[in-house]
């Protein structure tokens, strides 16, 4: 397929392959995504127009759960709708985005570069580069009209790991950047972002 090329590598989790991806990469804007995501047709548009304006850093589009049929998925799409989108448009309005989804996000190549790169530090990857541009000069948005299709969890097992992940993960997360709280960061994350997620 013309330009698309795979590179291999030995196994070193998300974050070693998102970084190696990265630095293979020519462009100064990136999109990451997930393997069990699909993005509409228009989304890469819609997801990259927000970096038009030089102090935005990364772009958070709209997850959306594609396999919705049954009681799991049902009940994960209600949440993705009820809860993460309409918390991200909530931290938007409030200038402090804490997580740009690893299913869906466009990132400046030196915003990336200013915060080291995707850490392997906690669990959840996606948060903890997030916090990390939060308290950076660069500004993180979000794209509603940007939609991804990604694969939930379809038994409970895999939604338990999952959801133990993602806990787990943004609570490393959130220590990792406990600085942000401090009033002489005068951060939003830490006026706004965390506390929040703390409650």
């Amino acid at each position: 397929i013309p330009y698309v090329r795979v590179i291999s590598q030995p196994n070193s989790g998300k974050p070693g392959a998102l970084n190696r991806g990265i630095a293979e990469a020519h462009s100064d804007i990136l999109i990451l995504v997930d393997g069990d995501t699909i993005f509409q047709a228009d989304t890469i548009g819609r997801l990259v127009a927000p970096l038009a304006a030089a102090d935005v850093g990364a772009v958070s589009g709209n997850t959306k759960v594609g396999n919705r049929r049954g009681f799991l998925g049902g009940w994960q799409h209600l949440e993705y709708v009820m809860g993460f989108n309409l918390d991200r448009r909530l931290f938007d309005l409030l200038g402090t985005i804490p997580t740009v989804p690893g299913a869906i996000g466009a990132f400046r190549r030196a915003a990336l570069a200013a915060v080291g790169g995707v850490s392997t530090d906690t669990l959840a990857e996606d948060t903890d580069l997030t916090m990390a541009l939060c308290r950076s000069p660069w500004r993180v948005v979000y794209a509603p009209d940007a939609v991804a299709w990604t694969e939930a969890p379809s038994s409970l097992r895999q939604l338990w790991r999952q959801r133990y992940r993602w806990s787990y993960g943004t609570m490393q997360a959130m220590w990792k950047h406990r600085g942000a709280l401090r009033p002489s960061a005068r951060s939003p994350l830490g006026t706004r972002a965390l506390p929040y997620m703390c409650i």
